[in-house]
């Protein structure tokens, strides 16, 4: 029993000595690494927070040009934000006497105590609004919170998202800076030198954002960020991105938090390169107007969406571009950029790809005689109608046009390819004249390709082709035809930009591109510009008549969900592609509006004032324009007792006996005084002048300089006045 008590004593020994030599082992070892080893695992553990970074260089500017002043106009840029770190914690350092490590606060007790207070007064000064700001109460809660914490307070954050300015105030700041001063050699005095610079116990992540200055406007034609990708765009920024973009850089970082990384020196290991500036085709002004102007159609009209396009004939140039859709709250924003993402079945305004190919064809001449009103095809299973209750019987191939009549195009495709057993070949041949493929313009957004339904052979599918169903397409590539018809026909690529920008100096110049060199025959063209012409001045489009410089177009209403069994209530969408002025085209122009909830449902109620809004500001600001001379422009002898044989005088030399004014006339009734436009814009003055019954024409651009008829003068509605622009 006893050598039995021996024994375990024996082993419990050894185990014992086993653990304390471990133990002891454990102690040297740590020794070891503090005192040998201490200077390289703590270099390691530096490393770990510490790397090689890209920097992401500043991305370049987008700009517009304003043609009032020739400017250019930033719409796109980068801009600085700041996120500011403060450490509320301890440092240890050692005693240079007894060599111990002693803990310390980074921001000493005493500065603390003096400064905090006013900080976080100035603090919820500067940032009072933003989402993120508090109340001075709040911050020195917040601050006091952190600074209590023994742990996860080395880097507290107080305030993200800085602007420039707001950084400039924000650094000098109590407890944030303090004055630099230094002891001038020549007097040996203290000087306050009054810059400032930040203590060691503040940390900075600057970053660079994407700024709108004219945000929302043409938001979804500049570009936004892509959801999930802080270096993603869409739009022309999106695009444009390989010169927009730059070259990264590389610096060393060190981690503070997850995700956070600060510079840990301001020198870059490779120097970032900006990003080049490109200068937009869109035109500042005229994008608020068409913006405006169409943003009141819809909400007069309360309409479900709309768009509108501005382009320049001969260079292809978008000049204005809005797509304007109701969100839920009522309110109407550009969700997407549906006037190039959206295609539509366009109704009536097809009418012209369908006469291009009738005409160019020899299927018809603008004299031959078509039925109009209504009219049941053989192998019709529906009668097709023109709007209206109006029976016109039957008229000229160019008056069709000019009514818009879907019978007079039907019968045509029934004449030329039903009866003959060709339903497919019309689709084929419309493809020979309007450009069924996407328009791959200089923008990075999803461009849909154009279509006939090639299964609809029916004969209601191929009656209803020629009048704009049962093919879809963009509102822009549509304008994009009848801007080639202005252009006498030469269909050109859209673009939305012109130029590439280094360091303010033109490197690049974006030339006009060709799509089509000749789009129809010569003599197709010019009967189709005078259709298009005849349809404004005695057509569907008569809103869009009385102006001097004169507007050619076609007007479309297209019902939505004709097709779908058991609609009572139909959706219209209403549209009026043209150009202007007629007889010298420098501007074409698309307006289509859709699901309007009030009476006007047709291109010639809803979409031509949207037109005429962007015509006559184009025409009175853009455009050298010198009306035709003709005898009603002489200057007339105003109205005043006493001058009745010198206006009668007048009106018998241009032709107008049926203006004579009677002996017994009475001057005091229906008299007006004429105001004084002049330094007005055309678009003011044609607005005061044609309100009070006057009519208007004019020549040059700019602001009025004269005016025909003295302002003071008197005279009677139906007057002419001429002004001169300059």
């Amino acid at each position: 029993m006893e050598g039995d008590k021996k024994d375990i004593m024996f082993r419990f020994f050894w185990v014992y000595a086993i653990i304390l030599l471990g133990f002891l082992c454990v102690l040297g070892r740590i020794a070891y690494i503090q005192i040998v080893e201490g200077s390289f695992w703590k270099k390691l553990a530096e490393e770990r927070y510490v790397e090689l970074r890209p920097v992401k260089a500043k991305r370049g500017s987008i700009y517009s040009i304003d043609s009032d002043s020739g400017e250019l106009l930033m719409v796109a840029t980068d801009v600085p934000k700041y996120d500011v770190y403060i450490d509320l914690g301890y440092t240890y350092l050692i005693d240079p006497k007894t060599k111990q490590k002693k803990r310390e606060r980074v921001i000493a007790d005493s500065i603390y105590k003096k400064d905090m207070p006013l900080l976080c007064e100035n603090m919820a000064k500067l940032f009072y609004g933003q989402n993120d700001s508090k109340t001075k109460n709040e911050y020195r809660e917040y601050l006091n919170k952190f600074r209590r914490m023994g742990k996860g307070n080395r880097y507290v954050l107080l305030q993200k998202n800085i602007t420039l300015e707001q950084w400039e105030k924000f650094r000098k700041f109590p407890l944030i800076s303090k004055e630099k001063v230094r002891k001038s050699k020549s007097t040996g005095k203290i000087v306050h030198s009054g810059k400032f610079f930040l203590t060691n116990y503040i940390n900075v992540v600057e970053r660079n954002v994407r700024y709108y200055p004219y945000y929302p406007m043409a938001r979804r034609t500049i570009g936004v960020p892509v959801s999930g990708c802080d270096t993603c765009y869409d739009g022309i920024d999106g695009y444009y991105s390989k010169f927009l973009a730059g070259e990264t850089g590389v610096r060393k970082e060190k981690k503070i938090n997850p995700g956070i990384w600060i510079p840990v020196d301001d020198n870059e290991q490779i120097k970032a390169i900006d990003g080049q500036d490109i200068v937009t085709t869109i035109d500042v002004r005229l994008q608020e107007l068409a913006e405006n102007s169409l943003r009141k159609c819809l909400d007069s009209n309360d309409a479900q969406s709309g768009c509108v396009i501005l382009m320049e004939v001969k260079t292809g140039y978008v000049r204005a571009i809005a797509s304007l859709q109701k969100n839920k709250d009522g309110e109407y924003a550009e969700n997407s950029n549906i006037a190039i993402s959206s295609y539509f079945e366009p109704g009536s305004t097809f009418k012209t790809i369908s006469a291009m190919l009738y005409l160019d064809k020899g299927l018809i001449d603008s004299s031959s005689v078509v039925p109009t009103f209504e009219k049941r095809f053989p192998g019709a299973r529906t009668d097709i109608r023109d709007v209206g209750k109006v029976n016109h019987g039957r008229v000229s191939f160019a008056r069709a046009m000019e009514m818009s009549s879907n019978v007079g195009l039907s019968q045509v495709v029934y004449d030329n390819y039903i009866s003959k057993g060709k339903r497919t070949q019309f689709g084929k041949d419309l493809m020979d004249y309007f450009f069924y493929d996407r328009l791959n313009m200089d923008i990075k957004i999803e461009e849909p390709k154009p279509y006939i339904n090639q299964k609809g052979t029916s004969v209601d599918d191929i009656l209803r082709l020629s009048f704009g169903y049962v093919t879809v397409m963009t509102p822009m590539q549509l304008l994009t035809f009848y801007n080639g018809i202005a252009n006498n026909g030469v269909m050109v690529k859209p673009m939305f930009v012109s130029n590439v920008l280094k360091d303010g100096q033109t490197i690049k110049t974006f030339k006009p591109i060709v799509i089509k060199e000749k789009m129809c025959k010569k003599e197709t063209l010019l009967i189709l510009q005078d259709i298009l012409k005849r349809v404004v001045e005695k057509g569907t489009g008569k809103r869009l008549s009385k102006t001097s410089y004169g507007i050619a177009g076609k007007t479309g209403t297209a019902e939505i969900g004709y097709s779908k069994k058991g609609i009572v209530a139909i959706q219209h969408r209403a549209s009026f592609a043209g150009y202007f002025p007629t007889d010298d085209p420098q501007y074409s122009c698309i307006v289509v509006v859709s699901e309007p909830q009030k009476n006007a449902t047709h291109g010639g109620d809803l979409a031509a004032p949207v037109f005429r809004d962007l015509s006559d500001r184009v025409v009175g600001t853009r455009i050298t324009y010198k009306q035709k001379t003709s005898s009603l422009q002489k200057q007339a002898p105003t109205y005043v007792k006493g001058n009745i044989e010198n206006y009668n005088k007048f009106c018998q030399n241009i032709g107008l006996k049926n203006n004579k004014i009677e002996s017994n006339w009475n001057p005091n009734k229906e008299i007006k005084t004429i105001p004084n436009v002049v330094g007005m814009t055309i678009r003011d003055a044609k607005y005061l002048l044609e309100k009070q019954g006057l009519i208007v024409t004019f020549e040059g651009k700019g602001k009025v300089v004269s005016q025909s008829i003295a302002s003071g003068s008197s005279f009677r509605k139906g007057n002419k006045i001429h002004l001169n622009l300059n």
